[in-house]
């Protein structure tokens, strides 16, 4: 059926991959490049859009001589936008929302208007790094941006419109600013008039997979690759991801792995009740409308920002020796010295993550981690026991059977969170495909070309491939289910003294 160029971008890095469909899948990476932040003029923490840019034009200069390529896509993280003036020019660099601009303002949006609104008009999670805050905070920050400000556009739609030139809005990505209505398919219009937020800056939201143009004259004479069809993919990279997921039967649980962690279940309709506001779970958009009923857990973004800090100490370690050092640990019989809750607003942040989880241990009285492997296993456990936790209260929020939990992403290669999970949940944990967004974003390409009639017949050419998914089952010996009984109970106190 032909080779598609997906553009991913992560908060870490960004890669560019062709993607082959035909009776089977394939992927070959052509250009991965660091995601670059700076601080702009207002000491604000941002994307470096201007150099994103320079980066997705020298993959394409790379990715030409392969062609021809049916059409390209762009998946990227949510939350992030940047603002365009009248004549469609960036205001400003987009702020990361790991910027403490955000800071205080859930808070304040609760008070105007109540947590019960905000979820209940959206379904979103109520999350202090969502988009309705960042914009609440430029109405009283920088309200000269929106003086100006005539189109709000996320991230993929952003890198959409510096390739053609074209506005839009895709759903899934609209999905996760927490002022889309997912109900009513439309914008929260009403929520957002009373936060003193402007409305006409949102546009009209398109389905995944609408064709928005070709490759701009100016692109193609940069990059030399021919005015293909540029395509608003399922542009949030879990709702792509998820695309690319065979699950194993409804209910089926996924985990989109990687610098954040999406677990969450396919529905055909959103859920909005006080479990879903109480547990912080979010209704987001899926291809053809349906419904990704998910929360979003900090994720690796622990683990590669205490690589971080290691490797400005001096100390430098991959990925993989981190696991090593954790699985030494485990070994030891030290898995469970020390817990963090993981989703406790202070890891939300950038820089010292080793000092922040010490200061956890040491004010909740556990054993405080100081090696790189007691750092790592602490993080890999806490995760396993929130990804348990919320995957019991995703199956009582569906009332369908949940007989597997499926990592999907760059985290699906961690053999000892996978295992750690499986023990934890007591479920069996699927790792792979490792490039699910890459596979997903080229497979709603294919759809909108006419080439794949369906995400079901994607889904079942994902199955066929040779992808490397490997299997993990809990230990359900009555020694290690009583640990594990004793450990959620620990873990469940632990949350409650530290969010209250």
């Amino acid at each position: 059926m032909g080779s598609y160029l997906a553009l991913d971008l992560g908060a870490e890095s960004g890669r560019l991959m062709a993607v082959e469909i035909g009776s089977e899948i394939s992927t070959r990476e052509i250009y991965r490049f660091a995601t670059p932040v700076v601080n702009d003029v207002r000491g604000r923490r941002c994307w470096d859009f201007p150099k994103i840019m320079q980066e997705i034009i020298s993959a394409l200069k790379i990715a030409a001589p392969d062609g021809p390529f049916l059409s390209i896509a762009v998946d990227t993280w949510g939350l992030d936008f940047g603002l365009l003036d009248i004549n469609g020019k960036l205001i400003g660099l987009p702020v990361s929302h790991r910027d403490h601009r955000t800071d205080g303002y859930l808070k304040k949006a609760s008070a105007t208007v109540g947590k019960e609104r905000l979820h209940g008009d959206t379904g979103s999670q109520l999350l202090e790094v969502n988009s309705i805050y960042q914009l609440l905070a430029i109405t009283e920050q920088t309200p000269d941006e929106l003086a100006i400000a005539h189109h709000l556009l996320l991230m993929p739609d952003l890198v959409l419109h510096a390739l053609t030139g074209t506005i839009g809005t895709e759903y899934t990505i609209a999905s996760t600013t927490g002022l889309y209505d997912v109900f009513n398919n439309r914008w929260a219009t009403q929520l957002a008039d009373d936060l003193g937020i402007p409305t006409n800056i949102l546009g009209p939201v398109q389905d995944a997979g609408t064709i928005r143009g070709a490759l701009s004259r100016q692109i193609q004479e940069q990059t030399g690759i021919g005015p293909i069809p540029c395509i608003a993919t399922a542009s949030h990279d879990t709702a792509s991801a998820v695309v690319a997921t065979p699950f194993k039967s409804p209910g089926n649980a996924y985990i989109s792995s990687g610098t954040w962690s999406l677990l969450g279940v396919e529905l055909d309709k959103p859920v909005i009740n006080k479990l879903t506001l109480k547990y912080r779970l979010t209704n987001e958009g899926g291809f053809g409308r349906n419904t990704r009923l998910l929360c979003n857990i900090v994720g690796l973004w622990l683990i590669q920002e205490v690589r971080r800090d290691l490797k400005l100490q001096g100390v430098e370690l991959t990925y993989a020796q981190l696991v090593e050092l954790a699985e030494e640990q485990q070994a030891q019989d030290k898995k469970w010295r020390t817990l963090i809750y993981v989703d406790n607003p202070v890891f939300i942040h950038a820089g010292e993550m080793i000092a922040r989880i010490q200061q956890f241990a040491k004010s909740t009285g556990q054993s405080i981690p100081t090696t790189p492997g007691e750092l790592a296993q602490c993080i890999f456990a806490s995760l396993a026991l929130q990804y348990a936790l919320i995957a019991r209260i995703l199956q009582e929020c569906s009332g369908l059977p949940m007989p597997a939990i499926q990592i999907i992403g760059g985290g699906s290669q961690n053999a000892l969170l996978s295992q750690l999970t499986a023990d934890i949940s007591g479920l069996e944990v699927i790792a792979g495909p490792i490039e699910a967004t890459a596979m997903g974003n080229a497979i709603v390409q294919a759809i909108a070309l006419g080439e794949i009639s369906s995400i079901e017949e994607g889904r079942k050419i994902v199955k066929a491939s040779d992808l490397k998914i490997k299997s993990y089952l809990p230990d359900q010996t009555s020694k290690i289910r009583s640990e594990v009984a004793a450990l959620q109970l620990r873990y469940d106190l632990l949350i409650g003294e530290t969010e209250n």
